[in-house]
């Protein structure tokens, strides 16, 4: 059986990584593009069934819409399978049903959050089969196993489908725990380029891993608890490092990205990881992301010590009342992340700063106080965003009760307020994002350390141009 997988183009003059915010997706720089890893890991399962994939990138290719249809008409396929992402669902799926128009005999199924927690949106909305609801890998995996024994493949749990003219969820798919995670065969990496695949901060080709899913600080906001559970579930520290050596030996990189929401939770599955990776020294650079209040100095020398060249951090909002009611105090005290990011300078790592404007009840003074923690703190890199309340997430029940009419899923960029804001309008909150950016980036100590790096700042700019314009500050 042939199967193909496709991560469809993005929207005109965008560039969505759709594996980001929990697979809900965001817009990113041109300088950003992720390999597709639910699509690697469903190839993997594929092939492990004895069956064979084809993979097709458009965001890394800049191949279109036709270039998918000639790969369908030349290679038939009895399941065809797309990411999709909030921001581009519209498109993915006009894709879907160009794909059905042309092979109705193919089964057509999407992944990827807004599909999987909004999928009678889907549903109504195109001629898509399938909406694969969660974790892909088993489903997909069962979808295959009805199709080759000739049996029904839209019986498996984890999916939506079509019954005549309603909708019908099957049952949920439980989530893979602990030793589930660790039985996956790794992504499947030798079908794509590896060298379409960067991000600004790194030089050369880039891969990603994931070594945990689910995220127990259940942010109100969150995208990845919604994908992925609240209970954080790692694989071992053995099967990472093994993955990490393959991605090294077999495939000559030495980049890597790990996709985690929460890479630090477990410290001591961590310390081993870093110990394994010192001791082996594979020459690999890699950066991830976690909470700050999971860090501490002796897991960051550890992690130094085994490679780690960057860490993400959370932290979302400098007003305490609101870290308390949206954030669940993902951060102990202002002193405490202060000394974190200091000990990561020390000890050679670069630190990125995630900061959100636009909570419901936020008001102008509130966005300067997040504007006045990221001073303080001084990351290497900031990030201002949106605060956009993805569908199923607690924040996306209240607000849609609060407001009139539906959300507008295209505008949900991640750089685009939505409406969620009650104390503020949505110039004021742009506006704020505008000034946030000014205030960090244009202070003179700021402006020579990026002097220094003119290549990445090139790149920044080219971001931010919009971002950095003098319209609209609040």
């Amino acid at each position: 059986m042939h199967v193909l997988l496709v991560n469809p183009p993005p929207p005109p003059s965008q560039r969505v990584s759709r594996g980001l915010m929990g697979g809900f997706g965001m817009v990113v720089g041109d300088g950003l593009c992720y390999p597709p890893l639910d699509l690697l890991y469903l190839v993997s399962i594929i092939e492990r069934a004895g069956h064979v994939a084809t993979v097709i990138d458009a965001e890394a290719d800049g191949s279109d819409g036709e270039h998918i249809l000639s790969a369908l008409r030349e290679t038939p396929s009895p399941l065809v399978g797309l990411a999709t992402s909030s921001a581009t669902i519209v498109l993915d799926l006009a894709l879907v049903d160009r794909i059905k128009a042309q092979s109705p005999e193919s089964l057509v199924f999407i992944t990827g959050s807004q599909g999987s927690k909004v999928p009678d949106l889907a549903m109504a909305g195109s001629q898509v089969d399938a909406v694969v609801r969660g974790e892909p890998e088993i489903t997909v995996e069962k979808m295959i196993e009805a199709l080759d024994a000739g049996e029904d493949p839209l019986g498996v749990d984890g999916i939506t489908v079509r019954r005549g003219d309603t909708v019908h969820s099957n049952p949920d798919r439980p989530l893979l725990r602990g030793d589930a995670l660790d039985a996956l065969p790794f992504p499947s990496r030798d079908l794509l380029p590896v060298e379409s695949y960067r991000i600004p901060t790194m030089e050369g080709p880039i891969q990603t891993v994931q070594s945990s899913r689910g995220c127990p600080i259940n942010c109100t906001y969150c995208g990845y608890v919604v994908a992925q559970g609240i209970p954080w579930r790692g694989r071992s520290a053995a099967n990472v490092f093994d993955e990490l050596k393959q991605i090294v030996l077999d495939h000559g990189v030495t980049n890597v990205v790990f996709r985690d929401p929460l890479f630090a939770y477990d410290r001591d599955r961590n310390l081993e990881l870093c110990s394994m990776l010192e001791e082996a020294d594979l020459g690999l650079s890699w950066q991830c992301e976690t909470a700050i209040k999971t860090m501490d100095d002796e897991l960051i020398g550890a992690m130094a010590r085994a490679g780690c060249v960057s860490v993400s951090f959370g932290i979302e909002t400098g007003n305490e009342e609101l870290q308390k009611k949206y954030s669940r105090g993902k951060i102990k005290s202002h002193d405490h992340a202060k000394a974190v990011i200091d000990s990561c300078r020390r000890h050679g790592i670069a630190t990125r700063g995630f900061f959100m404007i636009g909570f419901p009840e936020e008001t102008v003074e509130m966005a300067k106080q997040t504007m006045d923690l990221a001073i303080h703190l001084d990351p290497d890199t900031v990030q201002f965003t949106a605060v956009t309340p993805y569908p199923d997430t607690k924040l996306y029940k209240e607000s849609r009760a609060a407001r009139e009419g539906e959300y507008d899923f295209e505008k949900f960029t991640g750089t685009t307020p939505v409406g969620v804001a009650l104390a503020m309008t949505g110039e004021q909150v742009s506006g704020a994002i505008r000034k946030a950016y000014r205030r960090f980036y244009m202070r003179p100590s700021r402006v020579l350390q990026e002097l220094r790096r003119p290549q990445l700042l090139l790149q920044r700019f080219r971001r931010y141009v919009g971002l950095l314009s003098t319209a609209g500050e609040s």
